[in-house]
């Protein structure tokens, strides 16, 4: 009766787990994997594996690249300066983080397990102070978080965030809702950086798991940095 028993849950979850598989497959469109396949190209990863890359996307798994214990390990190589212009940070799998720096003289620094990308669009300098229109991004392919900042950074002075708008996502085969976007910290002091925060929470279309995700912007020190916190 035991074995009976036993070989009815092992059928059930066999199912189950045969269930979910099928059901992370077929709420992927031809169209939409060919497109992340376009963006795995673009970062510079070769047709084997992006391919490889495009099967987990349609089996619904997370990239290396997308997971905190494997962000976690990169943690030291995830930094980039002007110098560097645009830096790839690949993963075992061969998924790639993109971080990107242009225009004037930007900082980016990584905290954390992920960085993103600090633009200074425009900056308007003054007497000790520098007013910079700035574009916080992280891209890795598959999430597409962005938005912009006014900044005004004080030599010998606090640093501040003025105000942030134009926030959005690009998530293939997501659904995401805005949690939350604020300016947590709008002045820098001698212990905390000016702050803001982007958060949206991202549920895979096959319903198999939710994440969260904040893009920070920080200013502070004469400079500005972004970085992407996972929970």
């Amino acid at each position: 009766m035991r074995k009976y028993i036993l070989f009815i849950f092992c059928m059930f979850f066999g199912l189950v787990i045969s269930s979910q598989h099928t059901s992370a497959q077929t709420i992927v469109s031809d169209e939409q994997l060919e497109q992340v396949r376009e963006n795995f190209l673009q970062m510079g990863i070769d047709e084997e594996t992006a391919s490889k890359l495009v099967e987990k996307v349609r089996n619904g798994e997370l990239l290396d690249s997308q997971k905190p214990d494997e962000l976690d390990k990169k943690r030291e190589d995830l930094v980039v300066s002007l110098t560097d212009g645009k830096k790839y940070i690949e993963f075992s799998d061969g998924s790639r983080i993109e971080i990107s720096v242009s225009n004037s003289s930007p900082v980016v620094t990584a905290f954390d397990y992920a960085t993103g990308t600090v633009s200074y669009n425009s900056c308007q300098s003054g007497s000790g102070y520098k007013n910079c229109t700035i574009k916080v991004r992280y891209y890795d392919g598959i999430w597409d978080i962005y938005f912009n900042a006014k900044i005004s950074l004080v030599q010998d002075g606090y640093d501040m965030i003025s105000s942030i708008y134009n926030q959005g996502v690009d998530a293939v085969l997501y659904t995401v809702v805005e949690k939350r976007f604020e300016i947590v910290q709008k002045v820098e002091t001698s212990s905390v950086a000016a702050k803001a925060d982007y958060t949206n929470q991202f549920t895979h279309k096959s319903g198999l798991y939710t994440l969260s995700r904040t893009l920070t912007l920080c200013v502070e020190n004469d400079n500005a940095y972004a970085r992407l916190n996972y929970y």
